[in-house]
């Protein structure tokens, strides 16, 4: 009992010097669910007219990260200047079993130097550490400098690189002798959720197990040899563009598995852009995505802060 009246008054403590210090930067921040969609869409294109890596967003597209993502509206914050009710900034927090993730924080380039993006980070902290999630992850591109340093400051420690891969549109010329000689199929939707599931190693929050549940147009490949060797590729297949994409070697030497999966892949789908976010820097198989075109086009930081008040 002592321990939980001691956990309840430090955590209304912090909201309360929290609250007192927005108050005295003429701020004020309120809850993402007071904002239409398009308001929020308006706001973070803003933030990002000078970023380092453009991403302009429409209505549509952050609506689907929201629900790829688990973004938790409730959770999320947009800063306004109180007496013009002008919205500053904004950041999200994506809430999953036992865990956080800080995304799109931004603030509007007029309104930098206020200490906005700070105070919107203490409050996606407050609301991660209400709900008692001992981790706490974010990524920052490379090279960010500013966001880096705050991040730091907050308590975020780096955990790794993550390579954001991109494929442009062009038809397969070389031969993979053994791509040739594998059994190909397509995967059903139970099938690519046990190949996931399966994978080795910690995901990025992006390719998460969570995230490909809420992908509407996802799927698969498998290639199978006499010898045993099998492989996999899942994908989002959008009009013009492969993206998330992900693969998995079940058996036989790694890097030729990989190389041959991704090989047939684009085969098959030789006009479609392709793009693969948050491979983990030192990836064993990242070299089968450079032998079949992929470039690395930037990278990420992950970050993550141990839960707790402060």
């Amino acid at each position: 009992m002592i321990n939980i009246a001691l956990d309840t008054y430090t955590s209304r403590r912090a909201l309360q010097n929290y609250q007192t210090k927005v108050a005295q930067k003429s701020l004020m921040v309120l809850p993402a669910t007071h904002f239409s969609v398009e308001e929020l869409t308006d706001a973070y294109n803003q933030t990002r007219v000078d970023y380092i890596i453009p991403m302009p967003m429409t209505a549509a597209r952050l609506q689907e990260y929201i629900d790829a993502y688990d973004i938790d509206l409730t959770a999320s914050y947009v800063a306004l200047d109180t007496p013009s009710r002008a919205m500053l900034g904004l950041g999200m927090l994506g809430v999953r079993e036992g865990r956080s993730w800080v995304t799109r924080l931004g603030v509007l380039p007029a309104s930098r130097g206020r200490g906005v993006g700070q105070i919107i980070m203490e409050r996606l902290v407050l609301e991660s550490n209400r709900r008692e999630f001992p981790h706490i992850w974010l990524e920052v591109i490379k090279g960010n400098a500013p966001a880096h340093t705050l991040f730091q400051k907050m308590g975020f420690v780096e955990t790794r690189e993550l390579i954001v891969a991109r494929r442009a549109p062009a038809p397969v010329v070389v031969a993979n002798e053994l791509a040739a000689e594998a059994a190909v199929c397509e995967l059903n939707a139970a099938e690519l959720t046990t190949r996931l599931a399966a994978r080795q190693g910690r995901p990025n929050w992006l390719n998460e197990n969570e995230t490909f549940t809420h992908v509407p147009q996802l799927k698969g490949l498998e290639l199978r040899w006499a010898d045993g060797s099998a492989g996999w590729v899942v994908y989002e297949d959008a009009r013009l563009q492969m993206k998330r994409i992900t693969v998995g070697v079940e058996a036989g030497e790694p890097l030729g598995v990989a190389t041959a999966v991704l090989h047939q892949l684009h085969r098959q789908n030789p006009i479609k852009d392709s793009i693969s976010e948050n491979i983990p820097e030192g990836d064993p198989l990242w070299p089968a995505y450079e032998a079949n075109g992929y470039f690395d086009s930037f990278r990420r930081v992950e970050m993550l802060k141990q839960g707790g008040i402060g």
